[in-house]
């Protein structure tokens, strides 16, 4: 199923959301309105349930995304604010999330990559942030995302000295998790997606929140971390954990269903 609603596209195929920037002429860079449609995308995936995997890639033969559309953005911050939404969406978001970038990003358009738990980039590739070159502080939450998941030096290079860095310099400081050919990318993201499909949801999401609060340093309030100690008690006592012991021994693959089991089931051979 999929919703061409403007350029930004949404497919839903069996446990996999994708989510694609389709305005190449424009580097799929977003206006407000796409920024807007974008939200909508995630909402919409955050409804379904049966959903485990969103995948985040752009259309075009060059550029992943050129961020926010420099044409909309003006002195009162409206197009900024809207896309600090955005980005704080998609960071937050339950599920995995993979970023395949088809191309170059830039500006804001890095950012949307970072939020991503895995982004494959392409040979060839580059990240660059012009803020400084036309006179913006970046926003305070994205200067915090970066410095959170590349390290100070990183963020320096790119915010303050607005670097271009290229692909192998973005897979050594972490920007990029993966690096493949261009012909690869596709497959490679939907072997990934196809992979975390297939893993216990309770314990990936679990850990997924954990690690990003972690990074955070939200994980050592007395709130996160009862809340942290609820997922691991929760995967111990879930039907995931029944079945994937079961299906270990059988040896079989799994059939994860993210339920809690009851108190009185236990394993086979127990």
């Amino acid at each position: 199923m999929s919703d061409h609603e403007g350029a930004v596209h949404l497919a839903l195929e069996g446990q996999v959301a994708s989510i694609t920037l389709n305005n190449p002429q424009k580097h799929n860079s977003l206006s407000a309105n796409d920024i807007e449609l974008f939200l909508s995308h995630l909402e919409r995936v955050e409804t379904k349930p049966e959903l485990r995997v969103l995948v985040i890639t752009g259309n075009g033969p060059k550029t992943f995304c050129a961020g926010v559309s420099l044409a909309e953005l003006t002195s009162d911050g409206v197009i900024e604010e809207l896309f600090q939404e955005l980005t704080d969406k998609l960071a937050n978001i339950k599920i995995p999330t993979i970023c395949a970038m088809n191309g170059s990003a830039f500006g804001g358009g890095a950012e949307v990559a970072l939020c991503c738990d895995f982004r494959i980039g392409v040979k060839g590739m580059t990240v660059q942030i012009p803020a400084a070159r036309f006179g913006l502080c970046y926003p305070i939450n994205g200067i915090q995302r970066y410095i959170q998941r590349l390290g100070v030096n990183t963020a320096k290079r790119l915010l303050m000295a607005a670097e271009t860095l290229d692909a192998e310099t973005l897979l050594f400081c972490g920007y990029l998790t993966h690096l493949v050919e261009k012909d690869e990318l596709t497959e490679t993201a939907e072997q990934m997606a196809d992979n975390l499909s297939k893993l216990a949801p309770l314990a990936l999401t679990g850990m997924k929140q954990i690690c990003d609060q972690m990074v955070e340093g939200s994980l050592y309030t007395k709130e996160c971390t009862k809340d942290a100690q609820t997922i691991v008690q929760n995967c111990r006592q879930s039907k995931d954990l029944l079945e994937g012991l079961n299906a270990m021994r059988e040896r079989r693959r799994p059939e994860f269903t993210g339920e809690i089991r009851l108190e009185d089931e236990k394993p086979e051979d127990q």
